[in-house]
């Protein structure tokens, strides 16, 4: 496909006659493919301009997007769903179901028809459920249909018209 032995002397038309030509070398060549579409190429100059647009980045391996998007995904407890223990875990938890115990995770999240009591400490506790206990977080979201019932340590909190609190909300700086 190309002509690995010697450059040619004369530059090509296209190419204005004060900028040198590089010659194509074994690094810089296509590599050999089984895919018959590989040896298709655009027309176009060898060397692109310089203020041509990057390459695009490399695809993400299969593993990459795993990671990814196991890290964005929480864990859920069902509705129906009862446990009763301890949680320690890097993440997210959505609870439907009812969790009693000691929980530490990233993000909290209490559903429309969950219930959680006892220890809490996350990052982000969002409530739309049911609450009772301890919590310290950094974010506290309680929406409109929420009940608290204890004590919640937070640095930011937001509040829907509607939300039932009873106990003690606790900024701290």
């Amino acid at each position: 496909m190309f002509n690995k032995s010697k450059p040619s002397s004369n530059p090509p038309a296209n190419t204005p006659s004060n900028e040198p030509v590089e010659p194509v070398s074994e690094a810089t060549a296509a590599p050999e493919s089984t895919d018959p579409l590989a040896s298709i190429t655009a027309p176009g100059p060898v060397n692109p301009p310089a203020s041509a647009a990057p390459a695009p980045a490399a695809r993400p391996s299969v593993m990459d997007m795993i990671a990814s998007t196991s890290a964005t995904k929480p864990s859920i407890l069902s509705e129906g769903f009862a446990f009763r223990g301890e949680i320690a875990a890097k993440g997210a938890i959505h609870v439907e179901g009812s969790l009693n115990g000691q929980i530490q995770v990233d993000e909290l999240t209490i559903g429309s028809r969950g219930q959680v009591e006892g220890v809490v400490t996350c990052t982000s506790l969002h409530i739309k459920g049911k609450f009772s206990g301890t919590a310290t977080c950094t974010e506290l979201i309680v929406t409109s249909s929420a009940a608290v019932d204890g004590h919640v340590v937070y640095k930011t909190l937001s509040v829907q018209k509607g939300a039932s609190i009873k106990g003690e909300l606790l900024l701290v700086k």
